[in-house]
């Protein structure tokens, strides 16, 4: 199974044109973020395009020990950004995303708490005291642009833009068939396999975002990502564990997805002298 194309490429903006610093890597929904100056503009070169990824779902921390999946009604797309360097650090709104003729603002995203991104940082907030001024900016868009969106600052005396070479961008997205498969029954004080199962049903590659929350014996998510392009299939195996559970206890486990969610369960065997006993 293929991995998804992941490039991350860093923009030291100063009137450069053409692709700069490409290098492959892993773990993301898109191909490499190749900034370079849109016409008509002026790069600064206090402000450093890092990174840029196509998501169609992340996952967010729902509860401390829980996480909930969040899907796009289109697509994603998280940007990160430095300003660091910037003698005066752009507002966030400061920041829009533009493709098709249309201009996308940030997105509020539903849930403030997203983990596991395909960019790097925290949400970009440099109103926030003591905020560092580095870090990502989402924006949703539809499903499948006809372009290739560019990254657009706003500010004096002339704006800058960073094209970014996002492919999945105008790319059909993916679509999901899944399973969950656990054994029915496990001995004591073993470990097992939480196996799921996902199809990508759709025209375009993509990730399968999910996550499995544990509530025994840690209270904890176990997050994963299956990498797909359209027609395949993958499967990923979260590791369970049964330590110090009474003989006939059963344990559930909550699977989140982007397309819905299930709670599996299994039942811890009882010893073979209660067996015997009986």
């Amino acid at each position: 199974m293929p991995s998804r194309r992941a490039y991350l490429a860093t923009l030291a903006a100063a009137g450069l044109a053409g692709c700069i610093g490409e290098s492959p890597g892993t773990g993301s929904d898109t191909d490499s973020p190749t900034a370079t100056t849109a016409p008509g503009t002026i790069a600064r070169p206090d402000v450093i395009v890092e990174a840029a990824a196509v998501q169609y779902a992340y996952r967010h921390i729902e509860q401390v020990d829980w996480n909930g999946i969040q899907p796009a009604d289109g697509q994603f797309v998280f940007v990160t950004v430095d300003a660091r360097p910037a003698d005066s650090t752009p507002d966030r709104s400061a920041f829009t995303l533009v493709a098709d003729g249309e201009q996308y603002a940030p997105a509020e995203l539903a849930h403030r708490m997203p983990v596991g991104l395909d960019v790097p940082g925290s949400a970009y907030a440099p109103d926030r005291e003591g905020a560092d001024p580095r870090g990502w900016i989402a924006f949703e868009t539809p499903a499948r642009l006809g372009s290739l969106p560019t990254l657009r600052l706003d500010r004096d005396p002339v704006p800058a833009e960073w094209e970014l070479d996002t492919d999945l961008a105008t790319s059909p997205p993916p679509a999901w068939e899944w399973s969950v498969d656990t054994p029915d029954t496990v001995e004591p004080n073993t470990t097992f396999d939480i196996a799921i199962t996902a199809e990508n049903v759709g025209d375009g590659a993509g990730a399968f975002r999910g996550a499995v929350n544990f509530s025994y014996p840690l209270y904890a998510p176990a997050g994963f990502d299956i990498p797909l392009d359209a027609g395949q299939s993958g499967t990923e195996r979260v590791e369970a564990e049964i330590r110090d559970a009474e003989p006939g206890k059963e344990i559930e486990y909550g699977v989140r997805t982007p397309d819905g969610e299930t709670t599996v369960s299994v039942t811890v065997e009882s010893d073979s002298t209660d067996t015997a006993a009986e």
